[in-house]
């Protein structure tokens, strides 16, 4: 007998295998990341002194006063109590967990696709295409993002525990449903995506009036728990009332457009970024030409194949939670659906899949875990030379540091080739690289995105007054912090800055230090 594909993969473990032995060959080298960012300021958020203090953390909210996050708060105090501060720990935790989500991910479309005679290839390249995604370096190396991770574990396994019910509502359908809310936000769209499931896969008189009270029970849960939310927590229904939730119809179709994009293209994030920037009437113009022979493509085989529907729909409602800030970590679950939809895309036409379909879905999946592997490297190497070079400041001016008990940056390297380094919680993570016997009063007037740690920001002291001037494609960003105010420009705030300038005055008797060339420079007040 001949070894197909089916018969070596319709083992019932075998794919689970391999897509946990991929997520380990991908993933493996992030556990030399070391805490960067907020991840400290995350983790003592919810540190508990012993076991008593963990039920308190599903009594609190997040950080900002206003999400409801319990689950990933409670998992990030059990993972200090257990691991303390070895990031190693953290980052082997946060490779099984996205392998766990790609592994129900298989089983949840192996499932859903019972009537297919291809649903183990089908599931099988969707789980590896989502394993390997090249966006996924924020949500898997970065600890802060825990809620993303955990919130989709439960929403997969809700769905799943569905559809091997025959589509109906069950207990721990509902339950796993309730964790990912108490994980994410963004789990309000399961009763959308039960009610689609469905109507798509149950062939049955009055689809929409029979979906519609399939996903009745998850809409009343959904009701019950936003309703204590408000209630006990004073939440507002998604987000807090900053950039997280304003947002007009003008900025949520940008974003949507943005999020597609970089689903379908989910390289070189950084590069398009300035390109568009730069050129947007050129860009503008290619772009048209591209999209619709893809469209027209879309639309025939959409024809054919209509369950190709059911799988944008699944992007379009997951996306849109989170429609106001374009973040790419939202696209952690939307991934789900396009990955689903890409390999449904390549093997789901009316022929016996051929070598020409298994070429294509091995070549994507190589492109897409090269990409991965890239971006894996310049994190391992950027954090742990911002680390580094943070470590060595602190040494060689740790007297004078303790000392004053305050420190204060002109500019700090928030972002280095688009890895978040010191972009938040930069006074958590100073003291914790410091080790001070007090606490430090760390002040941060500008934030710098680099393409390298190497890159020179040059410093001008003249006429009484500072001047920092970043090059090439690099800028200067400032959050919105009152002391941050005293920088003469035009429309500092929400734009991107090649040049600060502040009066000195404003910097007398300050401890004051700048970052350039891959080092924290003192300056002095004479200069």
């Amino acid at each position: 007998m001949s070894l197909s594909f089916k018969n070596i993969f319709g083992k019932k473990y075998i794919p689970a295998v391999l897509i946990f032995f991929l997520t380990l060959l991908l993933y493996l080298p992030s556990i030399k990341i070391p805490f960067v960012n907020d991840e400290i300021a995350f983790i003592q958020r919810n540190q508990p002194t012993n076991l008593s203090d963990l039920p308190g953390l599903f009594n609190k909210k997040d950080y900002d006063g206003y999400y409801y996050r319990p689950i990933g708060n409670f998992v990030s105090g059990v993972s200090t109590l257990v691991f303390h501060y070895n990031f190693k720990y953290y980052r082997i935790i946060n490779l099984l967990l996205h392998a766990i989500a790609g592994i129900l991910l298989y089983y949840f479309l192996y499932f859903l696709l019972q009537d297919n005679q291809k649903k183990i290839i089908i599931a099988v390249f969707a789980a590896l295409f989502f394993i390997a995604f090249p966006l996924n370096d924020y949500v898997i190396f970065w600890q802060t993002d825990l809620f993303d991770r955990l919130m989709l574990i439960f929403y997969l396994a809700g769905l799943l525990n569905f559809v091997r019910h025959n589509l109906k509502p069950g207990f721990f359908s509902l339950l796993f449903f309730l964790m990912a809310m108490m994980s994410k936000e963004m789990a309000f769209s399961f009763p959308l995506i039960i009610f689609l499931i469905t109507f798509f896969f149950k062939n049955a008189d009055k689809r929409i009036y029979k979906s519609l009270l399939t996903s009745l029970p998850y809409i009343a849960l959904m009701a019950i728990f936003i309703f204590l939310r408000i209630i006990l927590f004073n939440n507002d229904v998604f987000t807090a009332k900053d950039a997280h939730s304003a947002g007009t119809l003008f900025d949520i179709i940008k974003n949507y457009s943005l999020f597609s994009g970089l689903l379908v293209f989910p390289f070189f994030i950084r590069e398009i970024q300035f390109f568009f920037l730069s050129h947007k009437l050129l860009a503008g113009i290619l772009i048209i030409p591209l999209a619709i022979p893809l469209i027209y493509f879309l639309f025939i085989r959409i024809k054919r194949e209509p369950l190709l529907i059911f799988f944008i729909l699944f992007v379009v409602i997951t996306i849109a939670p989170a429609s106001r800030l374009f973040l790419r970590w939202y696209l952690y679950l939307p991934e789900v659906g396009f990955s689903a939809f890409l390999s449904y895309l390549i093997f789901s036409s009316k022929v016996r899949a051929n070598k020409l379909s298994y070429i294509l879905a091995s070549v994507i999946l190589v492109i897409y875990s090269g990409a991965l592997v890239i971006k894996e490297k310049s994190w391992v190497y950027n954090t742990e030379q911002s680390v580094s070079i943070l470590k060595n400041f602190i040494d060689k001016n740790k007297d004078e540091i303790e000392q004053r008990g305050v420190v204060d940056f002109l500019t700090i390297p928030a972002k280095v080739d688009d890895i978040p380094v010191f972009q938040l919680g930069f006074d958590k993570l100073f003291n914790f690289y410091g080790g001070f016997q007090k606490p430090v009063t760390v002040n941060v007037y500008s934030k710098s995105y680099l393409s390298s740690l190497s890159d020179s920001i040059s410093f001008l002291n003249q006429s009484n007054k500072l001047t920092l001037t970043q090059t090439d494609d690099n800028y200067f960003i400032l959050f919105n912090n009152g002391k941050n105010l005293n920088f003469e420009s035009n429309n500092f705030m929400n734009e991107d800055q090649k040049k600060l300038t502040i009066k000195m005055q404003e910097l007398k008797n300050k401890l004051l230090f700048t970052f350039s060339k891959g080092k924290f420079i003192m300056l002095k007040e004479s200069e």
